[in-house]
């Protein structure tokens, strides 16, 4: 009886020790975040920008009127704005 109680307890103890250790390592942030800079608001919109990277910043234009939200980064070799993405706030927010 002492004996399957001290395997049951050992057992349960290496259980914790890997789920521990897999939600650690869930958590721990192995990408980089994205930071906002700067926000602007003017009429229907704000602008805020956010650095992606060291050398790559995005800008979020929210249109408060149309309730979208586009995202766009600067193509330096094509030397354009593009759109990356544009997301309908009403679907996002709708809350179901």
């Amino acid at each position: 009886m002492r004996n399957t109680q001290n395997i049951t307890i050992g057992l349960l103890l290496v259980t914790a020790v890997v789920l521990g250790s897999l939600v650690v390592a869930t958590y721990v942030n192995t990408s980089s975040p994205a930071y906002a800079d700067t926000s602007v608001a003017k009429y229907n919109y704000i602008m805020c920008t956010g650095a992606w990277s060291k050398s790559q910043d995005f800008l979020y234009v929210i249109d408060i009127a149309q309730r979208k939200m586009n995202v766009y980064f600067l193509d330096q070799n094509r030397n354009a704005l593009e759109v990356i993405d544009q997301t309908d706030l009403r679907q996002a927010f709708s809350g179901g």
